[in-house]
């Protein structure tokens, strides 16, 4: 690939199955259990999708998938459809690699898909594509769910670049976002791995986390302050540590705030039968303005 079609070109995709193994190298689906989530495809869209009812989209940053949210999906498919796209992290021309471009992104696959009054959730990057999201389209945003969610704060990513062809190096990696031992699958962490061995998905990658500097939301997030939101953070976050929580807290003083001790930067893998029943309560209250400001708990 020459640097200018790097540059300004979409990787381009001959098939459908191109389409899919570009958009998504982490595919997250394994021979095991996937919980009831079937890959679809609309147009230059792909996603994972399982349910039925009002739409509920999961977004998920670098190196993630569909299994970041796998289990709470499930919980919720009974009365939810719940979707979780495959952004453009990993094929999107390097002009196009910031979180903006994602957020811009996501508003082209909700309108393509048609989708109204839709819950949002995001972890990492993908928390602030979907407040970008809604700061646009706030009329669209039924509620919001930012698990340890870019937006306050820059995303690093370690270097050590001439060490990606050490497995072990890449699971010390891994080990950065997690409390505890990465729940990978053998398929899971060798997609992983693939992915850091290709250079120009390397390069989008390292502008994505870069963009994070210039995407802050500070002066922004008053337009949402209306629309229902939970905060769910790990204490043991380092990506982005607790302190960041806080300020999202004093940006949004009608949201919820739930600390789960023992986690990282992966609520939603690391934790989540602990966060379906925080999702769940929170999806079930109504939709009148309640006084929250004294929510704040660690489970």
């Amino acid at each position: 690939m020459s640097i200018l079609s790097l540059l300004f070109q979409a990787d381009q995709h001959e098939s459908l199955e191109a389409l899919v193994k570009s958009r998504a190298p982490i595919s997250g689906i394994t021979e095991g259990d996937n919980f009831g989530f079937k890959r679809s495809v609309s147009g230059e869209h792909v996603y994972m999708e399982t349910g039925e009812g009002q739409p509920l989209i999961f977004c998920h940053g670098v190196f993630g998938s569909f299994r970041n949210f796998a289990e709470i999906g499930a919980r919720l498919a009974s009365r939810f459809r719940v979707i979780v796209p495959c952004l453009p992290l990993y094929d999107a021309p390097l002009n196009r690699c910031t979180v903006e471009d994602l957020s811009q992104y996501l508003e082209s696959f909700i309108e393509t898909l048609g989708l109204k009054n839709v819950v949002l959730a995001g972890n990492s990057m993908g928390g602030g594509t979907v407040l970008l999201y809604a700061i646009r389209n706030p009329s669209n945003a039924s509620r919001i769910i930012l698990f340890s969610s870019s937006g306050l704060s820059f995303i690093p990513m370690r270097g050590g670049a001439l060490k990606l062809k050490d497995r072990s190096y890449v699971r010390s990696l891994l080990d950065d976002i997690f409390y505890a031992t990465p729940p990978f699958s053998d398929e899971e962490f060798e997609e992983v791995y693939q992915v850091m061995q290709n250079k120009a998905i390397l390069l989008r990658i390292l502008r994505l986390t870069r963009s994070t500097k210039s995407n802050y939301l500070h002066d922004k997030l008053h337009l949402i302050r209306h629309i229902p939101t939970s905060i769910i953070w790990g204490l043991q976050d380092t990506v982005t540590p607790p302190f960041i929580a806080e300020e999202f807290k004093a940006l949004l003083p009608e949201a919820e705030l739930h600390y789960l001790d023992e986690c990282g930067h992966a609520p939603s893998y690391e934790k989540p039968v602990v966060c379906g029943k925080i999702i769940e309560a929170f999806l079930a209250k109504s939709d009148q303005p309640q006084d929250r400001r004294n929510v704040g708990f660690t489970v």
